[in-house]
């Protein structure tokens, strides 16, 4: 069992016996606990609906609404925390009823402490492994790996600057262009960080709309809102201790963004429908492919959001820029397309000269995508220039001079029909200023096929 950080574990009281209710509470304190105390079962579901908890210490014999049913109210407002329940002698029958319906564990009274304590880190273990499975799942699709691959002194500026700002407790803003790997640079500072052990949570802000940004980030109650049927914890308290990575925050509306700059300013927010503030401790890092200092002279980004995110600034270069690095990544994605093929690929030097050459507006992603696709193309175990869209055209029959200008036509050359369809919708993203709203009502799409056109030509931020 990894060690347990006791100052970060949330431990609700649930107890009507007034003495039995204050020693806890001071002796968990003591050992260093965050602890909420509450006298009934009522009043425990309202603390454990307002905020998230580790684990619940609860009476299950409670006049009013008993142990056993403020139990199943929990479990289905949330399953995260876990819940221990007291029990009495001869109500052993009782306590093996609650673990089926969903408690962690029980203990007798008298409780001893130090059994109590040990108890308790066992269970903030568990809860632990739950909220990083359920982290894990939401980094699974968007994360294939983490490395940052790269050895030109751009990227290695980068690297360091990620190692100085990763030891610091501030917020990081990472801005460039589309493609350039900001969110495995808002990786590695989270790792370089002391939160390293501790959730990292990603959200891109440019697929939130005015109904959904509030639910996602700051959690719902119950009956917030239609549809609402139960209550539901934030990414904010999902990343409480760790790190929140909120990627094209320039896309964020501009009425939560009043409300992320009060929850960077007092660390405090309230859930949808809830009258409870709800302490986190959060450490954010930013992301956008727009400027956005000339997002705040347009009136799309707050100024005073701006100047409070830009502490701590981690400009990534384009991949033109960083020439010496197309090479070693190009071989990183055929290893890592052809891992279980055990031939060995080669990259002609014309395909080399190719790659170098091109200007990669989509920067890594596009090149991630042009390795795979000339991969699936490829006859042979061997990447040549003829596999890429951008392969120099084919020489084509230039007309003698004894032919009037008038009778000259430039020579057509012919390109795939995803090609265009990748130029038009990069040509479209750069007339509204990558707006993808306006973006999708341009091109006449809904905006979740846009976003789906996106990733797949390597233009999505």
């Amino acid at each position: 069992m990894s060690k347990i950080v006791r100052n970060d574990t949330k431990v609700l009281i649930v107890e009507d016996d007034k003495s039995l209710r204050e020693l806890l509470q001071m002796e968990l304190t003591r050992s260093g606990y965050k602890v909420t105390a509450t006298a009934s079962g009522e009043e425990g579901l309202d603390a454990y609906c307002e905020e998230i908890f580790n684990v619940v210490l609860q009476d299950i014999r409670m006049p009013g609404m008993d142990g056993v049913e403020a139990l199943k109210l929990m479990r289905a407002e949330s399953n995260i925390p876990e819940v221990i329940m007291f029990t009495g002698h001869g109500t052993i029958e009782t306590a093996v009823e609650c673990i089926k319906h969903g408690a962690y564990d029980y203990l007798t009274k008298p409780v001893k402490l130090d059994e109590l304590e040990l108890l308790i880190d066992k269970a903030c273990e568990k809860n632990r492994l739950r909220l990083e499975n359920i982290n894990l799942k939401k980094e699974m699709k968007r994360f294939e790996n983490h490395r940052i691959i790269g050895k030109s002194q751009a990227i290695q500026k980068v690297l360091d600057t990620v190692q100085r700002w990763g030891m610091t407790d501030e917020h990081v803003l990472i801005t460039g262009e589309s493609g350039t790997g900001k969110e495995l640079i808002a990786r590695a500072v989270h790792d370089a960080s002391n939160r390293a052990s501790k959730p990292f949570v990603t959200v891109n802000c440019g697929r939130f709309d005015a109904n959904t940004a509030e639910s996602e980030l700051f959690g719902h109650m119950q009956g917030a809102y239609t549809g609402a049927n139960k209550g539901r914890a934030g990414l904010f308290e999902l990343a409480d201790t760790g790190t929140l990575f909120m990627d094209e925050v320039s896309e964020m509306p501009l009425d939560v963004q009043v409300k992320l700059l009060r929850i960077l300013e007092t660390s405090t927010f309230r859930r949808m429908g809830g009258n409870h503030d709800i302490r986190v401790n959060v450490r954010f890092v930013f992301a956008s492919n727009k400027i956005l200092a000339d997002c705040v002279n347009r009136g799309e980004f707050r100024e005073d959001l701006y100047h409070r995110i830009n502490l701590l600034p981690i400009p990534v270069p384009p991949l033109r820029q960083r020439t010496d690095d197309i090479l070693p990544l190009a071989w990183f994605f055929i290893r890592q397309c052809n891992e279980n093929d055990s031939r060995n690929w080669e990259i002609t030097d014309e395909a080399m000269a190719s790659l170098c050459a091109y200007q990669w507006p989509g920067n890594v992603r596009e090149l991630r995508n042009t390795i795979r696709r000339a991969c699936i193309l490829a006859n042979e175990p061997i990447i040549t220039p003829d596999l890429f869209p951008f392969s120099p055209p084919k020489a084509s029959y230039t007309p003698s001079t004894s032919i009037s200008n008038a009778e000259v036509t430039t020579p057509f050359t012919p390109a795939p029909l995803w090609a265009v369809e990748r130029e038009h919708i990069e040509k479209v993203l750069k007339l509204v200023d990558q707006n993808k709203s306006r973006a999708a009502k341009l091109l006449e799409i809904d905006r979740k096929t846009l976003y789906t056109k996106l990733e797949r030509y390597g233009l999505e931020s």
